[in-house]
Formats: C-alpha cells, structure tokens, sequence
C-alpha cells in the first residue's frame, strides 16, 4: 500500500503544481497590484491601500479558511452567475447578516473591478498572494453596457482585459464594500 501511495504521489504532484502554475513576468513588467498596495485585515477580507476598497478575498462560492488565510472551494467548483444573479449576491449576503462584520457589499463597477488586474501575471491576471485561488476566467462587474441592454462589462482574468458579455452568461463575481 505505501508503494501505491509513492507512485500517486509521485503522478499527481506534477500535475497539482501544474494547476497551481501562474506565469508571471516580475521584474519584466511592473507589478501593478504589489502585495504591498494591500492590508490583509485577516477577516476575509483585504484592503486596497490606494482606492481604499475593501474587497472579498474570495469569489463568490469559495470559502475563506482563517486557519490557514485562503479560499477553498466546497465541491471543487466555484459559483457562476449570471449578470442579474451576480449583482443580488450583495443584497442576499447583505441582509442574511453579511460578511465580515459588514453589510455594504456590492458588485463592483468596471472600473473598481479593473484595479485589481495584475499586469505582470496571466492565468490569472490577479495577484494570487492578496486574491488567492481566483479562478483564470471572467468576473461580472456592476457596470451595464451603453451599447446594449442585453450586456454588461466584465473583466477577463485570463489575460486582464476588460469585455462585454451577455446578461444571460454564467461567470464568476467578487465583491467589494466601501471603508465605512
């Protein structure tokens, strides 16, 4: 049996740390989310030191772990929504007695959404240290699309790019608060 659990372990950490890999370009590009442009309020939460937003550590669906300061995910997914869905999980955490000891949450516009792309990273284009976990896929912002009714902007964390996307289309959402 510990042959067997050798030669598992032997196969899968490769592909763990595969799963796990973030490219980044530190050093090539400049940081424009640095770790040190947030407070860790060991809550759940961090804090922007430059757009004073207080932000979700983790998207909506993963569940922050005080013990070891990360999100996991339940069942191995993290929630999508769609646009109209995405902007009630604020008032659904809200009046169900928040988070964090607060109860402002919202889904953040395009702009406030944007400021956390990572620029020097891909796959996701988030700083994993201060965001850890977020999936390498689009996030709803608040912000609907002048163009149409039928879209709203989002981001892609892919490669940090900003796009419209169908209302009806599933993706992943993340809130933020203002300081009190």
């Amino acid at each position: 049996m510990n042959k067997l659990a050798w030669v598992l372990t032997l196969i899968l950490t490769p592909i763990y740390a595969l799963a796990n890999y973030q490219p980044c370009k530190i050093g090539l590009i400049t940081e424009t989310t640095p770790s040190s442009q947030f407070t860790d309020n060991q809550d759940g939460t961090v804090t922007d030191l430059k757009t004073k937003l207080i932000w979700k550590k983790c998207a909506e669906g993963q569940r922050w772990e005080a013990s070891s300061n990360s999100c996991l995910v339940g069942d191995g997914t993290v929630i999508q929504y769609n646009w109209r869905e995405a902007l009630e999980l604020a008032n659904t955490t809200n009046s169900s007695g928040g988070f964090a000891g607060s109860v402002n949450w919202r889904l953040p516009n395009i702009k406030e959404l944007s400021s956390i792309i990572e620029n020097a990273c891909y796959g996701p284009a988030i700083n994993l240290s201060v965001f850890p976990s977020t999936p390498a896929g689009i996030f709803w912002s608040a912000t609907p699309y002048i163009g149409g009714n039928e879209y709203a902007w989002s981001v892609r964390f892919n490669y940090g790019q900003n796009s419209m996307n169908y209302k009806y289309d599933y993706y992943f959402a993340r809130l933020v608060r203002d300081p009190n």
